[in-house]
């Protein structure tokens, strides 16, 4: 790996991740509730305004989730952000990425059309197909792309019990 590293924390409490996890899901109620009453409180569309509100708040980028006989490898385009700016969170079967965007409007003479670029807070997180073994994980961002290296946990080996009769 080559580019720039990326600190990878061991989730040991499921209760931090959860705080988080609720934090986000009350961001986005507030949002949609303001939306909602901005519309005029018309009923029916509340899934419409819940999914407004975590297009405006949250940005899901584009993974993907590769396995091999020894490791997950998941990947996640992350162009314009720095590994300083990421964070990686790895539970023995659960991934997160998440960090903060910032766009800064230039003060330039001109009209600005339109612009895409997002602003607010990167979120992804993805149950694993394998149980993974957290303190071993590593991250490199390099190009805009963020590379987590998952290795996995050795199956554990199996014993056929006889059952008494």
């Amino acid at each position: 790996m080559a580019g720039s590293m990326v600190p990878v924390k061991s989730v040991k409490k499921v209760g931090s991740l959860l705080s988080e996890l609720l934090e986000l899901e009350q961001r986005v109620s507030q949002r949609a509730h303001e939306l909602f009453r901005d519309h005029g409180w018309q009923a029916g569309r509340e899934a419409e305004y819940w999914l407004q509100a975590e297009k405006e708040l949250l940005w899901r980028p584009c993974a993907e989730l590769v396995e091999t006989d020894g490791e997950l490898r998941v990947s996640f385009a992350l162009a314009g952000l720095t590994a300083k700016n990421v964070k990686v969170l790895v539970e023995p079967n659960h991934l997160t990425v998440r960090a903060v965007t910032t766009h800064e409007d230039r003060k330039e003479e001109g009209t600005c059309h339109f612009c895409e670029f997002h602003r607010g807070e990167l979120y992804r997180s993805m149950a694993l197909p394998s149980t993974v073994i957290p303190g071993k994980a590593q991250a490199e961002m390099k190009e805009g792309m963020l590379t987590v290296i998952l290795p996995k946990e050795k199956e554990p080996a199996r014993k056929k019990i006889p059952i008494k009769k």
